[in-house]
């Protein structure tokens, strides 16, 4: 798939979304479930998803196409750039990511990870679940120093896993503006299922690595995140 917006895919997600609120309109609160695509089942059904999920879907889709900051959610206004972004659709959904940079260091990335990490909220496999966060690293030389040593450079959020592990996933690219791309773990080199990640300019990556399933560090299922990071949605 080519960079941009995944304009059939992302109508397909938001029609989803809408036809499992209206069905649970009346769950105030549903139980905990990952929601995660297994090697066996492929893509999570919509039935599958908790109700924040749903939200950061239609979140995802509300700021879809976005080019140019800031980037307003209800009360607040977010820096139009990858981390901002996140706190944005996140915010709007009903958590309140901003939280996790208390008593952390280094940039919103890294802020966020550490975050995460402290929760017990990130791993590493092939099939996140709808909602989770993605951290690359070395996606720009952002030291300058010409090196493969540059961690925690971009994130993103995951929309959608396919059956054949395609991950669909929206962020801030800093040439298109925010929209969805693709990446697939299990055949990550493959150009037509993963979209460029390493940004223009910087020097060639160690063994040519540039797509965004080849630079991907972890997951983080930040929509676990304890209750004390929600927030009352504003009608």
């Amino acid at each position: 798939m080519k960079p941009g917006l995944h304009l059939n895919r992302s109508l397909l997600i938001l029609s989803a979304a809408a036809a499992v609120l209206i069905m649970l309109s009346s769950c105030a609160g549903l139980p905990d479930s990952t929601g995660t695509a297994d090697s066996q089942n492929g893509s999570a059904s919509p039935e599958a998803l908790t109700d924040i999920q749903m939200r950061l879907l239609e979140s995802a889709e509300f700021y879809a196409g976005t080019t140019k900051g800031p980037m307003i959610a209800d009360d607040r206004s977010y820096e139009f750039d990858c981390s901002g972004a996140m706190l944005a659709v996140y915010y709007r959904a009903g958590i309140d990511l901003e939280k996790c940079y208390t008593g952390y260091t280094g940039n919103g990335v890294k802020r966020l990870y550490s975050s995460l990490r402290d929760n017990k909220l990130i791993f590493n496999e092939k099939l996140p679940s709808v909602g989770d966060l993605i951290i690359w690293d070395n996606t720009y030389d952002r030291d300058g120093d010409g090196q493969f040593n540059d961690y925690f450079t971009h994130t993103g959020m995951v929309v959608d896993v396919a059956r054949d592990g395609t991950i669909t996933y929206i962020h801030d690219n800093y040439r298109q503006g925010f929209i969805y791309e693709t990446m697939n773990l299990n055949d990550p080199h493959n150009p037509e299922l993963n979209s460029p990640m390493r940004m223009r300019g910087s020097p060639p990556a160690p063994n040519g690595q540039s797509l965004a399933g080849e630079l991907v560090r972890v997951f983080g299922r930040a929509w676990q995140l304890p209750k004390k990071f929600f927030r009352k949605i504003q009608s």
